[in-house]
């Protein structure tokens, strides 16, 4: 069986990797059990998929809250760069590259396209998703191993301080609907 690394010691092992340079960056630890750091009002956390498991292994991502409300998060990968982007995909493809074949290699169903049933080899279920590294969409790090968290904490380290500064053009004001409503319906009141 895969080396699979469970959500408490994601988190628990991620933290020991990260803490250190959030508090350079003057960020605090939060909340016991989970990779968070607060900085004001501003939180930061990795958010493990939720269907992450040990057949198919873990992918997460990195998350930033500015204020009040779900319409300040942001997946902050989205803002990597070209040359980031590049040096990701290839951590990814080489993350899938040493993931050992089971042996033997049984057939699993899983949903195809179609979304009918399909049989498919344990071994392939893992692959790389070379298309997330092609622009601005949500980025998500698969993971099986401590060792691959390691590989990915190196990635992420030096591109901390970019990924968690202030103003990211997706905080958008969370009453501009309601502000926008409110003209809307001043034009009724007219009448």
């Amino acid at each position: 069986m895969r080396d699979y690394v469970k959500s408490k010691d994601f988190h628990r092992h991620m933290r020991s990797l990260l803490v250190a340079r959030f508090q350079e960056l003057g960020w605090q630890s939060q909340a016991a059990g989970k990779c968070s750091f607060v900085q004001g009002r501003r939180v930061f956390w990795l958010q493990v998929s939720q269907y992450s498991n040990s057949l198919t292994g873990g992918k997460f991502t990195l998350n930033l809250s500015e204020g009040v409300g779900a319409a300040g998060d942001t997946r902050i990968l989205r803002h990597l760069d070209e040359a980031d982007r590049a040096i990701g995909k290839a951590l990814e493809e080489h993350i899938i590259a040493r993931l050992p074949r089971p042996d033997p290699d049984p057939d699993v169903e899983v949903v195809g396209d179609d979304g009918g049933l399909v049989l498919v080899k344990l071994g392939d279920l893992a692959k790389a998703n070379p298309r997330q590294w092609d622009g601005p969409s949500d980025v998500w790090l698969p993971y099986f191993t401590k060792s691959d968290l390691d590989d990915w904490a190196a990635f992420l380290l030096p591109r901390l301080d970019r990924l968690t500064r202030l103003s990211t053009p997706e905080i958008i004001d969370p009453m501009i609907w309601a502000r926008w409503f409110n003209c809307l319906m001043g034009l009724f009141r007219r009448r």
